[in-house]
């Protein structure tokens, strides 16, 4: 029942939604053609150069065969024509039976009656050559053609050709003499002398019409999350949050920290939105008497840890007392992007190694306390499911005000759906442009029967060039325009719920001093 409350019917309903959900796009499709080219332009490159260099060298001598012709161009005369008195008759005669000859050509000419004469009046086994010919219109004008890769071949061939083709159409059209106008000749060079430059320019758009004809077939197959209308039409999981991306270029390439909000290269619309996740989350955690929420997505590299960070920043810039726990046991890899010292984590304060004091460690540029170890561990399971592991979690509800477990992908293991049993609320994490849509809710029906509910999803690293909100959620004239008025969020209300948890912080603090 609840799989159906939260896609809004049976599986079969949810499948056939998709289905109709799948229908191209065409601003997507260009989006993605777009987007493709940007990232794999050196493959359209690379194989313009190969394609450059396949064309190249087919037109060389590895590949190619020179090719001579040799020809000749005669007018046909009739056994009548010695008769000058009768020119004009003989003529008409002429053309007609020129007329004949070229409809009788093809035939002639592939003929093994000619070919076998042409071998007897040359000695040969075979003729190496390809002859052709054709008749000039209204006149008794005969061009005739041999093309061989020997330009001997062509010239001998042509002489024979010329010498027996009256005896063999003889009985076809009655006697005929040819008389040259241009004799046979022997070709210099070859008629085919390739253009290196052209068959270059020829192999080079022909490979980069393949990569482009490649990435266009990617873009339309393609079927990840690229806006949270493609997600809201199959299932009633709300987006709570769009992140922008920030660019890689803004950090500095040994930098192994986490984007941090503080940072004063983190663009303003990154640090705001996460103010206003972060905002949003504490209350309504506050509204369920919960301090402790699970991270996860579904696939690694979606940003969930970045985001459970800033998030755990942003509260203890309120003055919250929040621990950040790196829960992913198997992986451990949150910890060097805090600090290059060693420690212990989770799975050493549940199993009795170290106390919880002892483990945490202490950011003091952020004021975020931070739990998590340097190696990976074995027999995850084994230790989320151990008896101390609850006693573990209510030691740190009495010490923080808020704990965010940073979870493993749900697609390759079952950890956060045991995490989210101790939890008070679950976040999901999804990145632009990573997942298929299946994919994403098959891994969240996997936490539909934990005791955790689903507080929604943050769509995260949405580019920031992508237009106005309503379609991807960010436009470029500043905070108004980053796509929380769908939600409730407007700039003035943001900024007012922002300084006013400030306020409640700066005072939290007083009275604690």
């Amino acid at each position: 029942m609840a799989e159906q409350d939260r896609y809004g019917g049976n599986s079969q309903n949810l499948s056939r939604k998709i289905e109709e959900d799948d229908a191209i796009d065409l601003r997507t499709l260009f989006w993605n053609v777009i987007q493709g080219i940007l990232k794999f332009w050196w493959l359209i490159l690379l194989l313009a150069a190969v394609g450059a260099g396949a064309f190249y060298l087919r037109a060389t001598r590895l590949f190619y065969t020179p090719m001579y012709q040799s020809s000749a161009t005669f007018t046909v005369l009739t056994g009548g024509t010695m008769d000058t008195e009768n020119s004009t008759y003989n003529f008409y005669y002429d053309t007609n039976t020129v007329g004949q000859l070229a409809k009788t050509f093809p035939y002639i000419l592939s003929s093994s009656l000619l070919t076998e004469a042409i071998e007897e009046d040359l000695g040969v086994d075979a003729v190496n050559g390809r002859i052709s010919a054709q008749a000039v219109s209204d006149s008794n004008m005969i061009t005739m053609t041999v093309t061989s890769n020997s330009p001997e071949d062509a010239r001998a061939i042509l002489e024979s050709t010329i010498k027996v083709y009256p005896d063999v159409v003889r009985f076809v059209i009655g006697d005929t003499r040819f008389s040259m106008i241009d004799e046979p000749t022997t070709p210099t060079e070859p008629y085919n002398r390739p253009s290196y430059l052209d068959q270059i320019l020829k192999g080079a758009l022909f490979g980069a019409g393949s990569g482009f004809l490649l990435i266009c077939l990617c873009a339309l197959f393609k079927k990840t999350v690229q806006k949270p209308e493609e997600l809201n039409s199959v299932m009633s999981l709300s987006c709570i949050a769009n992140i922008p991306e920030v660019s890689k270029k803004l950090r500095k390439k040994q930098d192994t920290r986490w984007i941090q909000m503080q940072d004063s290269r983190t663009p303003q619309a990154f640090r705001e939105n996460i103010q206003s996740l972060q905002i949003r989350i504490s209350r309504e955690l506050e509204e369920k008497g919960g301090k402790v929420l699970v991270l996860t997505s579904t696939l690694p590299g979606e940003g969930k840890s970045t985001l459970a960070y800033n998030l755990a920043i942003a509260a203890a810039s309120h003055g919250v007392k929040v621990l950040f726990v790196d829960a992913d046991l198997r992986k451990k890899a949150d910890r060097k992007h805090l600090t290059e010292e060693k420690g212990r984590g989770l799975a050493s304060v549940v199993t009795g190694k170290c106390s919880l004091q002892e483990a945490v460690y202490r950011e003091e540029e952020t004021g975020v306390d931070f739990l998590g170890g340097s190696k990976p561990v074995k027999g995850v399971q084994q230790i989320l499911n151990h008896s101390s592991f609850h006693e573990v979690i209510k030691e740190m509800k009495a010490q923080w005000d808020l704990i965010l477990l940073d979870a493993p992908p749900t697609e390759m293991f079952e950890d956060a759906s045991i995490l989210a049993e101790q939890a008070d609320g679950i976040l999901y994490v999804i990145r632009y442009d990573q997942v298929q849509k299946r994919r994403i809710l098959d891994s969240i029906s996997g936490l539909e029967d934990s005791s955790a509910p689903l507080l929604g999803y943050v769509f995260n690293g949405v580019p920031v060039h992508r237009g106005g909100y309503g379609y991807y959620g960010y436009g470029r004239y500043g905070y108004g325009y980053y796509g929380y008025g769908s939600y409730g969020y407007g700039e003035r209300k943001n900024r007012e719920r922002i300084s006013a948890e400030e306020d409640r912080g700066r005072n939290r603090r007083a009275k604690d001093d």
